[in-house]
């Protein structure tokens, strides 16, 4: 049946039923967007309710239940031979899709992603500096091109190091673009400015409060931040005489401030993931370089942040694996519970990527078998929330 004549179909049944506006908006909230974009041009009623914040909202929070997962493969650290995939798994029998960015102009070959949420990605499409940044709904298949942000780097004054977030405000109802930059002082310290894109206003803004930077500076890669209710969160290192701690950065996208948050002291021996799981900021601490048989750490812990019985919060240990024969390195959560751990192989064996749930201590297998070394994994849901923050 072709999409003209199901949704003559279901326009035919609506009437003849006399069914209210609210049960048709229940129904339509549950197809996917494919579906609704074609049902956009046999209906302007459709296409009108379709398009309502509250439409998009309640379609946004029913496909929120079951989320694919995006990656973004590539064998080498500048990204060459890069692709993006769409993995769903309707009956845990995994289905992957090659995706392909839709764009008017070409982007570099390589747009690494900075995060995936209510069914937006955020890319940097820039050469260096995390510069340049577009919007795209795989879903929807609109993309738009963010404005150039605030703070640039200059001969005088070069910058250093760029780290990016991109999240949901949700009580302003606004998607959030944060970039952090720091340059290099005359003392070789740094000096962090920090500024925020926001969806809803289409600007960005230079934020005052980054005086948590003084004693910390944010460390790892491209994908090291994680959205946990509300907040964007980075592994960060000491500076000074706080050089043998780490902590979290956390930024509060409603008061758009930021804080930090200590670490176990296991975190100061180990490499760090910040990680989400059932709603709660956790972490995961594997080893710094692996070696079966040498004296580094060689052991993997997963803990959460949890409140206490006394009002504070503490780190409870979820997992933890002993003695194991090659290297495990968590690449983040999917559905909020299952980890997603890449354990790498040796000359023979390809890295292998597979989901872990600490609850019932089960294995999944994902689909991707290549020599790709690299990985970036997010939970993406559909959703016709737009581009342009009209939503």
């Amino acid at each position: 049946m072709n999409s003209s004549c199901s949704g003559r179909r279901l326009r035919t049944m609506a009437s003849s039923l006399s069914l209210p506006q609210t049960t048709i908006s229940d129904i339509l909230s549950r197809l996917p967007v494919k579906s609704l974009t074609r049902f956009k041009s046999v209906s302007k009623d459709w296409a009108y309710l379709t398009s309502t914040p509250a439409f998009v909202s309640d379609h946004l929070c029913r496909s929120s239940s079951d989320p694919s997962l995006i990656v973004r493969c590539y064998n080498t650290q500048s990204g060459f031979d890069s692709v993006i995939l769409l993995i769903t798994d309707p009956t845990q029998n995994f289905a992957c899709r090659h995706l392909a960015v839709p764009l008017d102009e070409p982007l570099p070959l390589f747009p690494k992603i900075v995060g995936s949420i209510g069914g937006l990605v955020c890319f940097d499409v820039s050469p260096c500096y995390a510069s340049d940044f577009v919007l795209w709904n795989p879903g929807t298949k609109q993309f738009k091109h963010l404005p150039f942000p605030l703070i640039a780097s200059t001969r005088s004054n070069p910058i250093w190091l760029v780290f990016v977030g991109f999240g949901f405000d949700s009580f302003n109802n606004d998607y959030k673009l944060v970039r952090i930059v720091s340059f290099k002082r005359n003392d070789g310290l740094p000096f962090v400015r920090a500024e925020v894109y926001s969806w809803k206003e289409g600007i960005w803004k230079e934020l005052e409060d980054t005086v948590c930077f003084d004693s910390a500076i944010i460390c790892g890669g491209q994908d090291g931040v994680v959205v946990v209710d509300g907040s964007l969160n980075w592994v960060a290192i000491g500076l000074q005489r706080y050089a043998d701690r780490k902590v979290v950065i956390s930024f509060d996208m409603r008061r758009e401030v930021f804080k930090t948050i200590p670490l176990p002291a296991l975190t100061r021996i180990g490499n760090v993931k910040v990680m989400s799981y059932m709603g709660l900021l956790a972490i995961a601490v594997y080893p710094l370089v692996f070696a079966a048989n040498g004296n580094n750490m060689n052991r993997f812990e997963f803990s959460v942040l949890s409140d206490c019985e006394d009002g504070r919060k503490h780190w409870t240990n979820v997992v933890l694996a002993e003695n194991f024969s090659k290297s495990l390195v968590p690449m983040g959560t999917w559905r909020d519970r299952e980890l997603m751990i890449k354990q790498m192989g040796d000359r023979d064996n390809h890295p292998k990527l597979f989901l872990y749930d600490p609850i019932d201590e089960r294995t999944k297998r994902l689909p991707i078998d290549c020599a790709d070394l690299y990985l970036q994994c997010y939970s993406h849901v559909e959703s016709l929330v737009s581009v342009d923050g009209r939503n």
